[in-house]
């Protein structure tokens, strides 16, 4: 009897137990859990075809045989079209190339923590001139202000990225 006492008195002895009443009681919520099932949800409806429906199906149009006989691709009289089929979205040959605006010269940025970047600008044989962000120089306008790099829109949409022409000076 006074091992028993000695056992219940022991501190090892009874953190033993109460990890053991721990991992029993995970173990039943685990087992609880992992055997219950979710409801299944109803399927959605679903429709059968009727007989009836079936025989009114919408006729499709028949081929007009005597057109395509009209129209042979193997004929001797057959000629090529006069423009080359070109693809959706391929640019047309012929068209005439966008003139592009005169771009201006970068002669420096500011980038500033604040956001409140400037970059100082000059058109050809103009005044410089000081920009930010949204402002408007020659058929320019100003989109993006970074550490010796400007990005610029034209109006006719063309996107152009100018760098300092001469760093450091």
């Amino acid at each position: 009897m006074n091992t028993l006492r000695g056992w219940r008195t022991s501190i090892p002895l009874q953190s033993s137990f109460a990890a053991l009443g721990l991992a029993t009681l995970t173990t039943v919520w685990t087992l609880v859990n992992a055997l219950r099932v979710e409801p299944i949800p109803d399927p959605p409806p679903t429709a059968i075809a009727s007989l009836e429906s079936l025989r009114r199906a919408p006729r499709t149009a028949s081929a007009d045989v005597q057109a395509t006989v009209d129209y042979n691709v193997f004929s001797i009289d057959r000629v090529a079209p006069a423009a080359p089929y070109r693809l959706p979205g391929e640019p047309d040959p012929d068209a005439k190339p966008a003139v592009q605006p005169d771009k201006p010269i970068v002669l420096g940025t500011a980038v500033a923590t604040d956001g409140k970047h400037f970059a100082t600008m000059q058109m050809k044989d103009g005044t410089p001139k000081l920009v930010r962000v949204g402002d408007k120089i020659g058929e320019w306008i100003v989109r993006g202000i970074e550490r010796g790099k400007v990005v610029l829109v034209s109006t006719g949409g063309v996107r152009a990225e100018l760098a300092v022409t001469r760093p450091g000076f």
